[in-house]
């Protein structure tokens, strides 16, 4: 059975000149090729967005996610599990199956965005901040603050430093109070909340530094902050809270940790190991 690989090389004569550009790129990227948007892949091409999707329908898929899931198809070796092909949100007449692969496939795909997304220097920058810090508040509003206490959480288990809280009025006294080799670890999907921009003002004026976990690079939030983390996960409108903007993050926290661990290796390594014991006692 011929797979979407084999179409463009069989076919490859009949297609236009820009059109042969993009099956070249392809090509001689089949595995980084799965994972990019349709502006990262005409940009690569230096082609137009709709000149992507008509080649997409050439081909006989019905938008650019689903020739990338017909491309990840047909790179899986032979011999192993076909990657779920169920995509978009989930509606009343999907089956349990659905369900399963659509969600599967959200999640690997924010991974995936986020992975691509990050930046190396701004990551080592910002484990930077965190080391250099005499304390780190790690704050979020609504489901965000779940988040924060996760940061928290991972981050105490080597450092006594970081800290956090739900309240909005505790929130804001300890931004107060804040002094200049403090940080602000701050999440917000959106990175346009007044929560955070009145925070972001407060944290200024005391001297303190701000790293900012959101989506986009554009918000008025990037604007007052140190450094921004940026996330992959695309989230609906009606979709607020959804677990894929939070896995993101979730992910994004478990790479400062395990950087912030390897930067001292021995020292976190202990410090692990005793939490480890302590922790034991509580189980049965």
């Amino acid at each position: 059975m011929s797979t979407i690989i084999d179409d463009m090389i069989q076919n490859y004569s009949n297609f236009t000149k820009s059109e042969r550009k993009i099956i070249d790129y392809i090509l001689s990227h089949k595995n980084e090729a799965q994972y990019l948007s349709i502006t990262d892949l005409s940009n690569a091409c230096k082609l137009s967005v709709s000149t992507i999707s008509v080649f997409c329908r050439k081909l006989g898929a019905d938008g650019f996610n689903v020739f990338k899931l017909e491309l990840a198809k047909a790179s899986i070796p032979q011999g192993q599990l076909p990657v779920p092909t169920a995509v978009g949100a989930v509606d009343g007449g999907d089956s349990l199956d659905d369900v399963f692969e659509k969600t599967l496939n959200a999640n690997q795909d924010a991974l995936r965005k986020t992975y691509q997304m990050l930046d190396k220097t701004a990551i080592s920058r910002a484990v930077d901040l965190l080391k250099n810090a005499n304390q780190v508040l790690c704050i979020g509003q609504g489901n965000h603050s779940i988040i924060a206490k996760a940061a928290w959480a991972r981050f105490s288990t080597v450092s006594s430093r970081f800290k956090t809280m739900d309240d909005a009025h505790l929130q804001i006294i300890a931004a107060a109070t804040m002094k200049r080799d403090d940080v602000l670890l701050y999440f917000s999907y959106s990175g346009s909340t007044h929560d955070l921009l009145d925070m972001a003002k407060l944290v200024k004026g005391r001297g303190a530094k701000i790293i900012l976990v959101t989506r986009f690079p554009n918000s008025p939030g990037t604007e007052l902050s140190d450094l921004s983390l940026i996330v992959g996960a695309d989230e609906q409108p009606l979709s607020y809270g959804s677990v894929v903007a939070m896995i993101s993050q979730l992910f994004l926290i478990d790479i400062l940790y395990n950087e912030y661990c390897r930067r001292d290796f021995e020292k976190t390594d202990e410090l692990r190991n005793s939490v480890g014991k302590a922790l034991a006692q509580k189980c049965l």
